[in-house]
């Protein structure tokens, strides 16, 4: 191994142990040159671990004899994905990554490799789910949810009724981000969903205002988000559908309204890995709509492949996002426009939530 080599592998050591890469080095460093017969497979981590092995980690192993040693990333992994690339250190063969993590992971410089897919693998699978480099499997909406003990007679049916206090009055949670927030708060003012983008922020921002003295918790992850709907500490909020399903399944009379908007958490490959046709196979095992359907009925987003849905208890799958009457209310994130504009609308919507 050529000095180079062995200082950027250094400098990658460093880095992600500054981050809180979550792998051991035994992990990390034992000769994986020759483990043909391992992946090693970085995802969100936490409760969404055990739903991602029995779902897809533990069933590819015995179908095809390769191991899956998963490992957690940062919330945000773009730094680690391009550290794993740049350092030729080949350490994950497969990440999961958003739409958002995409476009940086090919801006500048291809971090990503092709995931080699035939149409004859795409069978079922939604539009907009597959692209050369990225396949989305976990799709979860930024909807809205409401107390039925609460709203028993008129009901609320989207955004607008949530902005309305006099005709719907109660606390109200929401989301302490500007990601969903400012499209929510559009489609309260009116907007329709095919111009929610590029986003108006100032008439987001103005729409907040009208709605702000009635907010009586800014909830800051899913949660606290939950138990916010469990307890009644709040009659309706702004959720993601998991969470809100979350409070449904501990017996909260809690019901999901389906608008908003919703974006994908998929897999990608890093450059260079000598694993390559061992992580391709594994994107196409996850494609298939059993997998799908055993991830769904853990997880509770939905599915990529329509297929999968067919396969699920039809009371849950009424509850998930890619269900067709809930997917066609909802807007797809457009990734562009937030990574273009994130600091910036962050940075005015956190100002705004501290002003008296």
């Amino acid at each position: 191994m050529s000095t180079t080599k062995n200082e950027s592998r250094r400098r990658f050591l460093k880095t992600t142990g500054a981050t809180g890469l979550a792998l051991g080095a035994p992990t990390i460093w034992i000769p994986r040159a020759m483990a043909a017969d391992t992946l090693t497979i970085a995802d969100n981590g936490g409760a969404l671990g055990p739903a991602m092995r029995m779902a897809f980690y533990d069933p590819f192993e015995k179908e095809t004899g390769i191991r899956i040693v998963n490992v957690a990333h940062e919330s945000d992994p773009v730094t680690q994905f391009k550290l794993t690339v740049d350092s030729d250190s080949h350490i994950w063969d497969l990440a999961m990554v958003t739409p958002d993590n995409v476009l940086r992971l090919t801006d500048a410089k291809n971090y990503l490799a092709p995931l080699d897919i035939g149409p004859g693998d795409a069978k079922g699978i939604l539009p907009g789910m597959l692209t050369s480099n990225w396949f989305g499997f976990s799709v979860y909406g930024v909807v809205m949810a409401y107390r039925t003990d609460k709203y028993a007679k008129a009901v609320p049916t989207g955004w607008r009724d949530f902005w309305d206090t006099s005709k719907f009055p109660g606390r109200r949670g929401l989301y302490r981000s500007p990601s969903g927030t400012l499209e929510n708060a559009l489609l309260a003012d009116g907007v329709a969903p095919k111009d929610i983008y590029p986003i108006n922020i100032d008439r987001a921002m103005k729409s907040l205002d009208k709605i702000r003295s009635s907010v009586s918790v800014w909830w800051a992850n899913g949660a606290q988000n939950t138990q916010l709907l469990q307890s009644g500490e709040v009659d309706m909020a702004d959720t993601w559908n998991a969470r809100a399903l979350a409070a449904i399944s501990s017996g909260a009379p809690v019901k999901i309204v389906w608008e908003g908007t919703y974006s994908v958490d998929g897999w990608s490959i890093p450059v260079g890995t000598p694993r390559l046709k061992q992580a391709q196979q594994f994107v196409r095992f996850c494609m298939r709509p059993d997998r799908q359907a055993v991830y769904a009925s853990i997880v509770a987003n939905g599915p990529s492949n329509s297929d999968a849905l067919k396969l699920i208890d039809p009371k849950r799958a009424e509850l998930l996002t890619t269900y067709p009457k809930n997917l066609e209310r909802l807007i797809r994130r457009d990734s562009a426009w937030w990574g273009k504009n994130f600091d910036s609308a962050n940075e005015r919507y956190q100002e705004w939530l501290l002003q008296s």
